[in-house]
């Protein structure tokens, strides 16, 4: 509903041919939470030097990771799940 109303065009459903040339920025679908990335389906068009949206868990991450650290530790989730067979893992 909402896309179909906005007069912007600031929110826009279609297809990613159909999107893709009407706009100026460039098309982002990796997210970054703490350590974990995770590429979607959803894109967001941010400007063309950006290749990844961060979140910073508003402070949830401060000062818990270094960059050294992310790179091998487990994910975040991993940290808080007793036990996982993983079985829902891709």
């Amino acid at each position: 509903m909402c896309a179909s109303v906005c007069p912007t065009g600031a929110i826009s459903f279609g297809k990613y041919e159909q999107i893709v040339p009407l706009r100026r920025t460039k098309p982002v679908n990796v997210h970054v939470f703490g350590n974990q990335k995770v590429e979607t389906k959803v894109y967001l068009m941010l400007p063309a030097e950006t290749d990844e949206v961060t979140v910073d868990g508003c402070g949830v991450f401060e000062g818990m990771l270094t960059r050294a650290e992310s790179e091998t530790a487990e994910s975040w989730i991993d940290t808080q799940v007793e036990h996982s067979d993983k079985s829902n893992e891709f």
